[in-house]
Protein backbone atom coordinates (compact mmCIF):
# COMPACT_ATOMS: atom_id res chain seq x y z
CA UNK A 1 0.00 0.00 0.00
CA UNK A 2 1.87 3.14 -0.93
CA UNK A 3 -0.32 5.55 1.14
CA UNK A 4 1.28 8.48 2.48
CA UNK A 5 1.13 8.74 6.44
CA UNK A 6 1.32 11.66 8.87
CA UNK A 7 2.63 10.39 12.08
CA UNK A 8 2.28 13.50 14.59
CA UNK A 9 3.93 13.54 17.80
CA UNK A 10 3.43 16.44 20.30
CA UNK A 11 6.76 16.66 22.01
CA UNK A 12 6.95 18.02 25.71
CA UNK A 13 10.49 17.41 28.15
CA UNK A 14 10.61 13.75 26.73
CA UNK A 15 13.96 13.01 26.69
CA UNK A 16 13.60 10.39 28.32
CA UNK A 17 11.10 8.47 26.28
CA UNK A 18 11.65 10.17 23.15
CA UNK A 19 14.45 7.90 21.12
CA UNK A 20 11.94 4.92 21.82
CA UNK A 21 8.41 6.90 20.38
CA UNK A 22 10.38 8.30 17.23
CA UNK A 23 12.15 5.03 16.64
CA UNK A 24 9.08 2.50 17.22
CA UNK A 25 7.34 5.02 14.18
CA UNK A 26 10.34 5.13 11.68
CA UNK A 27 10.71 0.94 11.77
CA UNK A 28 7.07 0.91 10.71
CA UNK A 29 6.78 -1.95 8.13
CA UNK A 30 4.61 1.26 6.21
CA UNK A 31 7.93 2.95 5.57
CA UNK A 32 5.70 5.80 3.46
CA UNK A 33 5.64 8.18 6.34
CA UNK A 34 6.26 11.73 7.79
CA UNK A 35 7.01 11.92 11.34
CA UNK A 36 5.88 15.36 12.67
CA UNK A 37 7.84 16.10 15.81
CA UNK A 38 6.19 19.43 17.62
CA UNK A 39 8.62 20.33 20.28
CA UNK A 40 6.47 22.57 22.40
CA UNK A 41 9.15 24.67 24.26
CA UNK A 42 10.86 21.95 26.04
CA UNK A 43 13.05 22.67 28.74
CA UNK A 44 15.38 19.86 28.53
CA UNK A 45 17.05 17.97 25.11
CA UNK A 46 13.81 17.25 23.95
CA UNK A 47 14.43 19.88 20.52
CA UNK A 48 17.70 18.68 20.35
CA UNK A 49 17.07 15.30 19.84
CA UNK A 50 14.05 15.70 17.66
CA UNK A 51 16.79 17.75 15.21
CA UNK A 52 19.07 14.47 15.23
CA UNK A 53 16.36 12.66 14.08
CA UNK A 54 15.44 15.01 11.16
CA UNK A 55 19.40 15.02 10.24
CA UNK A 56 19.29 11.60 10.30
CA UNK A 57 15.76 10.17 8.44
CA UNK A 58 14.52 12.54 5.93
CA UNK A 59 11.02 11.19 6.93
CA UNK A 60 11.42 13.44 9.93
CA UNK A 61 10.20 17.37 9.88
CA UNK A 62 10.38 19.62 12.98
CA UNK A 63 8.54 22.35 14.35
CA UNK A 64 9.71 24.13 17.24
CA UNK A 65 7.39 26.45 19.15
CA UNK A 66 6.79 28.22 22.28
CA UNK A 67 5.59 26.38 24.67
CA UNK A 68 1.40 26.28 24.30
CA UNK A 69 -0.11 22.68 25.29
CA UNK A 70 -0.23 19.86 23.52
CA UNK A 71 -4.02 21.02 21.76
CA UNK A 72 -1.99 23.72 19.87
CA UNK A 73 1.03 21.28 19.40
CA UNK A 74 -1.29 18.78 17.59
CA UNK A 75 -2.93 21.58 15.79
CA UNK A 76 0.23 22.88 14.14
CA UNK A 77 1.04 19.57 13.53
CA UNK A 78 -2.45 18.79 11.51
CA UNK A 79 -1.51 22.01 10.01
CA UNK A 80 1.36 21.29 8.33
CA UNK A 81 0.71 17.47 7.64
CA UNK A 82 0.46 16.42 4.03
CA UNK A 83 -0.86 12.42 4.27
CA UNK A 84 -3.79 10.83 2.90
CA UNK A 85 -4.10 9.71 5.99
CA UNK A 86 -3.19 11.01 9.95
CA UNK A 87 -2.56 9.31 13.09
CA UNK A 88 -0.83 10.38 16.33
CA UNK A 89 1.60 8.99 19.02
CA UNK A 90 2.42 10.74 22.50
CA UNK A 91 6.07 11.34 22.99
CA UNK A 92 6.66 8.32 25.68
CA UNK A 93 4.59 5.94 24.06
CA UNK A 94 5.28 3.60 20.82
CA UNK A 95 3.84 1.62 18.23
CA UNK A 96 3.65 -1.85 17.61
CA UNK A 97 5.72 -2.12 14.06
CA UNK A 98 2.86 -3.09 12.55
CA UNK A 99 0.65 -0.76 13.80
CA UNK A 100 0.40 1.62 10.49
CA UNK A 101 0.41 -1.27 8.07
CA UNK A 102 -2.39 -3.26 10.17
CA UNK A 103 -4.72 0.32 10.61
CA UNK A 104 -4.21 1.45 6.82
CA UNK A 105 -5.20 -2.18 5.97
CA UNK A 106 -8.54 -2.30 7.98
CA UNK A 107 -9.33 0.92 6.45
CA UNK A 108 -8.92 0.06 2.81
CA UNK A 109 -10.48 -3.28 2.83
CA UNK A 110 -13.59 -1.70 4.75
CA UNK A 111 -13.42 1.53 2.71
CA UNK A 112 -13.32 3.19 6.12
CA UNK A 113 -12.37 6.82 7.18
CA UNK A 114 -11.37 5.72 10.69
CA UNK A 115 -9.75 2.68 12.09
CA UNK A 116 -9.15 1.78 15.71
CA UNK A 117 -6.59 -0.53 17.35
CA UNK A 118 -6.53 -1.94 20.96
CA UNK A 119 -4.20 -0.50 23.40
CA UNK A 120 -1.71 -1.98 25.88
CA UNK A 121 -0.84 -0.09 29.19
CA UNK A 122 1.71 -0.45 31.09
CA UNK A 123 4.80 1.47 33.57
CA UNK A 124 8.36 0.96 33.62
CA UNK A 125 9.75 -2.49 32.91
CA UNK A 126 6.30 -3.96 31.89
CA UNK A 127 6.41 -2.66 28.48
CA UNK A 128 9.38 -4.36 26.18
CA UNK A 129 10.05 -2.00 22.57
CA UNK A 130 8.11 -5.04 20.74
CA UNK A 131 5.00 -7.31 22.62
CA UNK A 132 4.30 -10.58 20.89
CA UNK A 133 0.58 -10.08 19.25
CA UNK A 134 -1.68 -12.44 21.56
CA UNK A 135 -5.01 -10.66 21.03
CA UNK A 136 -7.47 -11.20 18.41
CA UNK A 137 -7.50 -9.87 14.83
CA UNK A 138 -11.25 -9.81 14.25
CA UNK A 139 -12.56 -6.20 12.83
CA UNK A 140 -15.94 -4.85 13.32
CA UNK A 141 -16.78 -2.29 10.30
CA UNK A 142 -19.69 0.43 11.41
CA UNK A 143 -20.74 3.60 10.31
CA UNK A 144 -20.07 6.35 12.55
CA UNK A 145 -23.31 6.65 13.49
CA UNK A 146 -23.36 3.02 14.56
CA UNK A 147 -20.67 3.75 16.73
CA UNK A 148 -21.99 6.72 18.23
CA UNK A 149 -25.11 4.80 19.27
CA UNK A 150 -22.43 2.19 21.04
CA UNK A 151 -19.97 4.84 21.53
CA UNK A 152 -19.01 3.81 25.24
CA UNK A 153 -18.91 -0.20 24.42
CA UNK A 154 -17.14 0.43 21.23
CA UNK A 155 -15.13 3.64 20.80
CA UNK A 156 -11.65 4.60 23.20
CA UNK A 157 -12.00 8.19 24.29
CA UNK A 158 -8.56 8.36 23.13
CA UNK A 159 -6.97 10.27 19.86
CA UNK A 160 -3.66 8.23 19.46
CA UNK A 161 -5.38 4.59 19.03
CA UNK A 162 -6.92 5.66 15.64
CA UNK A 163 -5.51 5.99 12.05
CA UNK A 164 -7.80 8.85 10.33
CA UNK A 165 -8.54 9.44 6.64
CA UNK A 166 -7.48 13.04 6.46
CA UNK A 167 -10.48 14.80 5.23
CA UNK A 168 -12.53 13.66 8.50
CA UNK A 169 -10.33 16.40 10.36
CA UNK A 170 -12.04 19.07 7.99
CA UNK A 171 -13.51 21.35 10.54
CA UNK A 172 -12.31 19.58 13.52
CA UNK A 173 -8.86 20.72 15.73
CA UNK A 174 -8.13 20.55 19.13
CA UNK A 175 -9.39 22.71 22.56
CA UNK A 176 -6.72 25.05 22.93
CA UNK A 177 -6.40 25.45 26.93
CA UNK A 178 -7.63 21.90 27.96
CA UNK A 179 -6.50 20.72 30.36
CA UNK A 180 -6.52 17.23 30.06
CA UNK A 181 -9.78 15.88 28.06
CA UNK A 182 -8.10 17.29 24.79
CA UNK A 183 -8.96 13.97 23.10
CA UNK A 184 -12.25 13.48 24.68
CA UNK A 185 -13.35 16.98 23.34
CA UNK A 186 -12.57 15.76 19.93
CA UNK A 187 -13.31 12.39 18.95
CA UNK A 188 -17.22 12.17 19.15
CA UNK A 189 -16.96 15.00 15.87
CA UNK A 190 -14.64 12.58 14.25
CA UNK A 191 -16.89 9.90 14.81
CA UNK A 192 -19.85 11.82 13.23
CA UNK A 193 -17.91 12.92 10.22
CA UNK A 194 -16.53 8.96 9.10
CA UNK A 195 -18.45 7.11 7.14
CA UNK A 196 -17.34 4.11 8.07
CA UNK A 197 -15.01 3.07 11.39
CA UNK A 198 -13.03 -0.28 11.35
CA UNK A 199 -12.46 -1.32 15.00
CA UNK A 200 -10.02 -4.08 16.48
CA UNK A 201 -9.32 -5.54 19.65
CA UNK A 202 -5.47 -6.15 18.44
CA UNK A 203 -3.37 -4.14 20.96
CA UNK A 204 -0.89 -1.99 18.52
CA UNK A 205 -0.23 0.39 20.78
CA UNK A 206 1.39 0.77 23.70
CA UNK A 207 0.67 3.41 26.43
CA UNK A 208 3.64 3.98 28.85
CA UNK A 209 2.11 5.33 32.03
CA UNK A 210 4.69 7.32 34.47
CA UNK A 211 4.53 9.86 37.74
CA UNK A 212 5.06 12.59 35.02
CA UNK A 213 2.33 11.50 33.08
CA UNK A 214 -0.72 13.95 32.27
CA UNK A 215 -3.20 11.15 32.59
CA UNK A 216 -1.26 10.16 35.86
CA UNK A 217 -1.49 13.57 37.58
CA UNK A 218 -4.38 13.03 40.03
CA UNK A 219 -7.81 14.53 40.58
CA UNK A 220 -9.03 18.12 38.87
CA UNK A 221 -12.12 19.44 38.54
CA UNK A 222 -11.79 19.93 35.12
CA UNK A 223 -11.37 16.34 34.33
CA UNK A 224 -13.65 15.35 31.15
CA UNK A 225 -16.37 17.77 32.30
CA UNK A 226 -16.07 19.72 29.58
CA UNK A 227 -15.82 17.10 27.01
CA UNK A 228 -18.81 15.32 28.81
CA UNK A 229 -20.99 18.65 28.05
CA UNK A 230 -20.01 19.18 24.48
CA UNK A 231 -21.12 15.32 23.95
CA UNK A 232 -24.62 16.17 25.41
CA UNK A 233 -24.52 19.43 23.03
CA UNK A 234 -23.50 17.36 20.21
CA UNK A 235 -25.95 14.18 20.54
CA UNK A 236 -28.47 16.24 21.05
CA UNK A 237 -27.96 18.26 17.45
CA UNK A 238 -27.49 15.17 15.74
CA UNK A 239 -30.50 13.35 17.61
CA UNK A 240 -28.21 10.68 18.77
CA UNK A 241 -30.70 9.20 21.45
CA UNK A 242 -28.86 6.27 23.14
CA UNK A 243 -25.32 8.65 23.23
CA UNK A 244 -27.78 11.31 24.75
CA UNK A 245 -28.73 9.32 27.69
CA UNK A 246 -25.76 7.72 28.39
CA UNK A 247 -23.53 10.57 27.94
CA UNK A 248 -26.43 13.01 30.08
CA UNK A 249 -26.11 9.74 32.95
CA UNK A 250 -22.25 9.66 32.98
CA UNK A 251 -22.39 13.27 33.73
CA UNK A 252 -24.39 13.06 36.88
CA UNK A 253 -21.84 10.13 37.93
CA UNK A 254 -19.37 12.62 37.17
CA UNK A 255 -20.58 14.98 39.45
CA UNK A 256 -20.39 12.60 42.68
CA UNK A 257 -17.22 11.43 41.24
CA UNK A 258 -15.90 15.05 41.85
CA UNK A 259 -17.87 15.61 45.09
CA UNK A 260 -16.47 12.45 46.85
CA UNK A 261 -13.23 13.70 45.29
CA UNK A 262 -12.94 16.57 46.93
CA UNK A 263 -13.99 15.81 50.31
CA UNK A 264 -11.07 13.05 49.99
CA UNK A 265 -8.20 15.02 48.69
CA UNK A 266 -9.06 19.08 49.38
CA UNK A 267 -7.70 19.67 53.00
CA UNK A 268 -8.43 23.28 52.71
CA UNK A 269 -11.74 23.43 54.74
CA UNK A 270 -12.87 26.70 52.80
CA UNK A 271 -12.37 25.57 49.27
CA UNK A 272 -13.59 22.25 49.92
CA UNK A 273 -17.09 23.65 51.16
CA UNK A 274 -17.19 26.12 48.73
CA UNK A 275 -17.08 23.31 46.10
CA UNK A 276 -19.36 21.67 47.78
CA UNK A 277 -21.96 24.64 47.12
CA UNK A 278 -21.07 24.90 43.27
CA UNK A 279 -21.44 21.10 42.41
CA UNK A 280 -24.60 20.11 44.82
CA UNK A 281 -26.77 22.33 42.39
CA UNK A 282 -25.20 20.06 39.56
CA UNK A 283 -25.81 17.22 40.63
CA UNK A 284 -29.41 18.46 41.26
CA UNK A 285 -29.70 19.72 37.70
CA UNK A 286 -28.07 16.70 36.07
CA UNK A 287 -30.30 14.27 38.05
CA UNK A 288 -33.80 15.97 36.87
CA UNK A 289 -32.19 16.53 33.57
CA UNK A 290 -31.40 12.46 33.08
CA UNK A 291 -34.19 11.13 34.74
CA UNK A 292 -36.36 13.45 32.05
CA UNK A 293 -34.26 12.19 29.15
CA UNK A 294 -35.56 9.59 26.63
CA UNK A 295 -34.19 6.51 26.58
CA UNK A 296 -32.32 6.17 29.68
CA UNK A 297 -32.34 2.92 30.29
CA UNK A 298 -33.92 1.26 34.08
CA UNK A 299 -30.14 0.36 35.16
CA UNK A 300 -29.06 3.82 34.58
CA UNK A 301 -31.98 4.64 36.56
CA UNK A 302 -31.83 2.77 39.61
CA UNK A 303 -28.18 3.73 39.83
CA UNK A 304 -29.26 7.81 39.29
CA UNK A 305 -31.25 7.45 42.23
CA UNK A 306 -28.90 5.73 44.65
CA UNK A 307 -25.99 7.92 42.93
CA UNK A 308 -28.46 11.52 44.01
CA UNK A 309 -29.95 9.61 47.23
CA UNK A 310 -27.46 6.90 48.59
CA UNK A 311 -23.78 7.95 47.93
CA UNK A 312 -22.92 5.23 49.92
CA UNK A 313 -24.72 2.32 48.33
CA UNK A 314 -23.69 3.77 44.87
CA UNK A 315 -20.35 3.85 45.46
CA UNK A 316 -20.16 0.17 47.19
CA UNK A 317 -21.88 -0.33 43.97
CA UNK A 318 -18.71 0.44 42.22
CA UNK A 319 -16.24 -0.39 44.21
CA UNK A 320 -17.37 -4.19 43.59
CA UNK A 321 -18.13 -3.98 39.88
CA UNK A 322 -14.27 -2.66 40.42
CA UNK A 323 -13.46 -5.79 42.13
CA UNK A 324 -14.88 -7.93 39.41
CA UNK A 325 -14.12 -6.65 36.21
CA UNK A 326 -10.14 -5.69 38.48
CA UNK A 327 -8.36 -5.00 34.71
CA UNK A 328 -7.90 -3.13 32.17
CA UNK A 329 -10.66 -1.13 30.48
CA UNK A 330 -9.48 -2.22 26.55
CA UNK A 331 -12.61 -2.03 23.45
CA UNK A 332 -15.52 -4.21 24.35
CA UNK A 333 -16.81 -6.43 21.21
CA UNK A 334 -20.76 -6.75 22.62
CA UNK A 335 -23.04 -7.17 19.76
CA UNK A 336 -24.37 -4.22 19.05
CA UNK A 337 -27.58 -3.05 20.48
Amino acid sequence: MSALVSVIVPVYNAEKWLERCVRSILGQSHSELEVILVDDGSGDRSGEICDEWADRDGRVRVIHKANAGVSAARNDGLAAARGEYVAFCDNDDFYAPEMIARMLEMCVEGDCDIAQCGVRKGGDGSLPDTMPDTMPQRVKVLTGREVLENFYTLCSPWIWDKLYRREVWNGVRFPVGSYTDEDQRVVHHLMGAARRVAVSRQELYYHFIHPQSVMNRGFDTRWATDAMDDRIEFARRENLTRLLSETVARRLYKERYLLAMNRRYNRDADSRRAFDREHRPLMRRYYREAMHTAGVSSRHRMLMSACRFTPTLYHLYNWLKWRVVKGERNVRFGEIK
